[in-house]
């Protein structure tokens, strides 16, 4: 009896909490939307059209009969929300297989490798720098953020080759990244999709994104350096520096990939390609179509001169497309919640007792409480489409309520989206960088920590500073 006993106390203290899968999480809560129509009142606010956009008429509130979700209502809204987020689910499978069909050229990890070689090991702080600003351009104007992922050994391999540490290999290609996905200034995940929901110009007010932008490149670059630069001291000073590394083959940073003639043209029809997307949806009034179409031209293109054949192409561009299958597919899960809210009509219920509680506050004030409640958001719905998709379509009526740029509050749910990445463990970007690397988490989270602090504090900041210009438009 004894015996069995301390088994199972042994089986219990071995076994590790895994956190469930994303849809597993996103079925909870349409499970707990759905019991909320039984329970919160149903209620519903006009709707009126002002400058072509639909907003929320604060005066006319109204509690109106519950109307419940059953079961099979339930599990309707799931294809409905697959159904109503179509054009967007399309959009992001293709800029998926035209980014690996760039990524299988070469052309990008040779552009990484040249700039570590033109720099030079002499002026390594400007390597570290480069690095970070080349992949903080990938996530802040392409939305890249997993495909960063299979850039982990180079930047470790180089960075070990400059007598840094594998810390600061993982910080390169991932905080650069994430850093830049925050900023967004073209980030069609984020701004995009918070755009579209939001009836604004997509794209619109990008100047002020570049400006996040260049602080959060500034902000990361000096941190990754000065961490860096004491390690290269001593190397004592390492976070890492008990780990055993040896499953890293340190020789992948010195791999020659030469950025051919062919390459550099392929990287410049593919930023020619990104710069075609900006210009349709900032001054033809693109949306996700002609957006998805411009992809796939400048793929075919790219596959074209990299000297692919039709079947090649089609294979890397499809494969580029299932590799964001899954990332797709929660758009339309997560807008299932969403529909279950507008059916039960509890949806303007809840925005009518959140916005009297954030209009109580300034508007500065009301701008950091959204950007508070998306960080925490963020720990259950990892995903910054799914996540716009979810709570957009009640924080934007809440900031037509309060007063509040529609703008900013797009960019509340971009803070909380992006700097939470760096740290939270649902997060799939952070644990494929960790678990190739085998950095343990609670080393990671003791050498993040002070950045998060850092950021948290610019993006108060930020947000305050949005607030007294009217950051627009709408």
């Amino acid at each position: 009896m004894d015996r069995v006993e301390l088994g199972t106390k042994a089986s219990l203290k071995n076994r590790k909490f895994k956190f469930p899968n994303a849809f597993v999480v996103l079925f909870f809560i349409i499970v707990i939307v759905s019991i909320c129509t039984y329970i919160v009142p149903s209620g519903s606010y006009d709707r009126i059209l002002v400058d072509g956009r639909t907003v929320v008429d604060p005066s006319t509130f109204k509690y109106i009969e519950q109307t419940p979700i059953g079961v099979f209502e339930m599990f309707k809204a799931i294809p409905i929300g697959i159904q109503n987020t179509a054009n967007l689910i399309i959009m992001i499978l293709i800029i998926g297989g035209a980014i690996n069909l760039v990524n299988e050229t070469g052309a990008i990890e040779s552009a990484v490798i040249t700039l570590k070689d033109k720099i030079g090991d002499k002026r390594a702080s400007l390597v570290l720098g480069g690095i970070v600003l080349f992949f903080g351009t990938l996530g802040a104007f392409v939305g890249m953020l997993e495909a960063a992922i299979p850039f982990a050994a180079l930047s470790i391999g180089i960075c070990i080759s400059l007598g840094y540490d594998v810390l600061v290999g993982v910080s390169l290609p991932f905080i650069g990244i994430v850093m830049g996905f925050t900023a967004g200034p073209t980030n069609p995940w984020t701004v995009g999709v918070g755009h579209l929901i939001g009836e604004l110009p997509v794209y619109s007010g990008i100047t002020y994104r570049i400006i996040i932008f260049a602080i959060y490149m500034i902000v990361s670059i000096a941190y990754i350096v000065k961490y860096g630069n004491k390690v290269k001291k001593d190397k004592s000073k390492s976070l890492v520096y008990d780990i055993d590394f040896s499953h890293i083959n340190s020789d992948d940073g010195e791999k020659k990939i030469d950025f051919t003639v062919k390459r550099k043209i392929i990287l410049l029809m593919f930023i020619m390609t990104l710069s075609a997307v900006v210009f349709g949806t900032l001054k033809l009034k693109w949306g996700t179509t002609e957006m998805s179409a411009t992809y796939i031209i400048g793929a075919t293109l790219i596959g074209i001169v990299n000297g692919f054949d039709g079947d090649t192409i089609a294979v890397k561009f499809l494969d580029g497309g299932k590799s964001l299958f899954v990332a797709a597919m929660a758009i339309g899960v997560s807008r299932s919640i969403q529909v279950i809210m507008e059916q039960g009509h509890i949806a303007d219920t809840i925005i009518n007792n959140v916005s009297g509680i954030i209009s109580s506050f300034p508007l500065w004030i009301s701008g950091i409480c959204m950007f508070i409640l998306q960080c925490f958001i963020n720990f259950f719905i990892p995903s910054g489409s799914g996540q716009a998709l979810i709570t957009l379509p009640t924080m934007l009526p809440i900031s037509d309520i309060v007063g509040l740029n529609r703008q900013i509050a797009i960019l509340a749910y971009q803070f909380g989206d992006g700097i939470t990445n760096l740290f939270y463990p649902t997060v799939g970007c952070l644990i494929g960088f960790l678990e190739f690397s085998k950095i343990p988490f609670k080393k990671w989270i003791r050498y993040i920590m002070p950045l998060v602090g850092i950021l948290f504090m610019i993006n108060v900041i930020l947000l305050t500073l949005a607030v007294a210009i009217n950051y627009g438009p709408y």
